[in-house]
């Protein structure tokens, strides 16, 4: 059974009736019926049922059908990608949304204006970035964990044949813009933080705010720490550019984990240490370091090993 056979099936389900998918396919009838006979054969179960409208899939029929429309699509892709790219470079990376990898992303593209080019870049969250890293549909991946968990993290990704290097450590700080009233106040605390807005990002379900604690072996969570439901405002976005413009120009804040001593000066923004409360046990356990992963059998091609390098820069990590 091979790739175009299945886009016959599903043409088949798609147009419910054989003679009509024949008509559309520039294929006979009894091809298709043949066709379906065979595949039935050889999976050992029924695909279609004839009923007052047409050709019906079965419970079966419909799984078969739907894998093998993800098989045709991933085939088209393939040939698509290699057939446009020659010899294109090419990296895919999932990563989870900071700006780091964005910024490492733009130096990328900069320093190869001129080169042909195959990238992409799609942000997740952390058990995305796992999943797409795992099943080979990204060649890099780019996330968070903490760094207290070392031996906990490695063990989760030998066992999953990835690779973990480790770029930089950051810290939970307060984004800002300059001028707000907290950069005045100094030894605030929780309490002045519920005066203002929060603004959380998130790029997709299951990213935002609560970002610090989406990873693994993570035992600490902002909700122990933060009452949300005392800020003043709660303002969910999906677009960075929309998160800087309403920090800019507004009093909210937002949280995220840091290079200590990075700024955004170019956006008008500045960050400020967390004001932990005295009581709080391990502030170190809020705390994250940056890490990339790949397959260890799908070694970093040299654009993949430039990113990194970019990543690093970004970081202010020395080579």
């Amino acid at each position: 059974m091979n790739i175009n056979m299945l886009e016959y099936l599903a043409a088949i389900e798609q147009y419910g009736s054989l003679s009509e998918a024949a008509r559309h396919l520039y294929v006979s009838q009894p091809y298709l019926s043949r066709l379906v006979r065979q595949a039935e054969q050889e999976y050992g179960l029924t695909i279609f049922t004839r009923g007052r409208e047409g050709l019906c899939p079965t419970e079966q029929g419909r799984l078969f059908l739907q894998m093998a429309r993800d098989l045709a699509a991933q085939a088209q892709q393939f040939r698509r990608t290699f057939q446009a790219a020659g010899g294109a470079a090419s990296l895919r990376i999932a990563a989870f949304p900071s700006t780091y990898g964005v910024d490492a992303f733009l130096q990328l593209l900069a320093e190869n204006p001129d080169r042909t080019l195959r990238l992409g870049y799609e942000e997740q969250s952390s058990v995305q970035v796992v999943q797409q890293v795992h099943t080979r549909q990204a060649d890099l991946g780019i996330l968070f964990l903490k760094e207290r968990n070392r031996v906990s993290n490695e063990a989760f990704f030998h066992a999953r044949r990835i690779a973990l290097q480790r770029v930089a450590s950051t810290r939970m700080h307060l984004l800002l813009r300059a001028g707000h009233p907290l950069t005045r106040m100094p030894g605030f605390g929780l309490e002045e933080l519920y005066r203002y807005g929060l603004v959380m990002f998130r790029s997709q379900p299951g990213t935002g705010v609560y970002s610090l604690e989406d990873g693994y072996y993570n035992d600490v969570s902002l909700a122990d720490l933060l009452e949300f439901d005392r800020f003043r405002q709660v303002i969910s976005v999906r677009s960075r550019a929309t998160m800087h413009n309403l920090l800019a120009q507004t009093d909210c804040i937002a949280l995220g984990n840091q290079i200590e001593g990075e700024e955004l000066a170019e956006f008008g923004l500045c960050f400020l240490p967390f004001p932990y409360p005295p009581h709080t046990q391990d502030p170190e356990g809020y705390n994250n370091s940056l890490y990339c992963i790949h397959l260890k059998d799908q070694p970093l091609s040299p654009m993949g090993q430039r990113y990194v390098e970019c990543l690093k820069r970004v970081c202010g990590v020395r080579a």
